[in-house]
């Protein structure tokens, strides 16, 4: 009878303690269609503060744009979400909403249009993240402007997208010594073969090229470059130099795309 009690102790109390752990698991909160309410919000906030004062670009108008967004959503940062990819977009946009709002420092000086204007165009990428995930509705009289934001969007991803393939392509960049034509030449000729792996035609393409000596210190600057360069197509990429080489730096100097 002692067994039995204990045995009967012993599985009530393992009960009691599943029941409590199935409590706790249920009571987790989280915040995924609230977020994507407060964002239909803010951004239809946004556009109305938006349409009351169409000619306005005063600073403070700007600031106030962004917080009639940041108002709604700033909170979410720290939220809980079921979904972690579009809790990682959520934050994003957050961030970039607030770096659009940085940009205002810069207010009045001839930088600040293209400042504000990359602000916005990263910002609305994220918002196409976000659309991908959840879609985001907003009212009829709004739908012209949720259009424009996801193009927007669109054609930042795709800028950015290339972007990324042209820093693997500028990375995989492996110039080689070439052999002197005279043992007493003082310049040393490099070349290297490179293909035009970013998918696009490209018009104008060009590097810089940072001599590096045995102490890390930049002792020449040399350019290469290369035009008309069809996506698929391999291009010889040189240049000459009398530093001493112990390695080299390079980085992107320009890139236009063919139309």
């Amino acid at each position: 009878m002692k067994k039995f009690f204990a045995l009967f102790i012993t599985l009530f109390s393992v009960s009691i303690i599943l029941v409590a752990c199935g409590q706790k698991n249920s009571s987790v909160k989280y915040y995924d269609s609230a977020f994507i309410t407060d964002l239909e919000k803010g951004l239809e906030n946004r556009w109305a503060l938006s349409d009351s004062d169409p000619e306005n670009e005063s600073k403070d108008f700007y600031t106030k744009l962004d917080n009639k967004e940041l108002d709604q959503i700033s909170k979410y940062t720290n939220k809980k979400f079921k979904n972690s990819n579009l809790q990682e977009h959520a934050i994003a946009y957050i961030n970039t909403l607030k770096k659009q709002k940085a940009t205002l420092k810069y207010y009045g000086s001839e930088s600040f249009d293209e400042k504000w204007i990359d602000a916005t165009n990263n910002r609305n990428a994220e918002f196409l993240s976000i659309n991908k995930i959840q879609k985001i509705k907003v009212a009829d009289k709004y739908k012209d402007y949720l259009a424009e934001l996801m193009g927007s969007g669109k054609a930042q991803t795709e800028e950015n997208e290339l972007d990324k393939k042209v820093d693997i392509l500028v990375k995989g960049i492996n110039f080689k010594a070439q052999p002197k034509e005279y043992v007493d030449d003082t310049y040393t000729d490099y070349e290297a073969i490179v293909k035009n792996t970013t998918g696009k035609d490209i018009k104008n393409f060009g590097i810089v090229i940072k001599i590096k000596d045995k102490d890390d210190t930049t002792v020449d600057t040399q350019y290469a470059n290369t035009e008309e360069w069809d996506k698929g197509d391999r291009v010889k990429l040189k240049f000459s130099t009398d530093a001493e080489v112990n390695k080299m730096k390079i980085t992107k100097d320009y890139v236009e795309f063919s139309k």
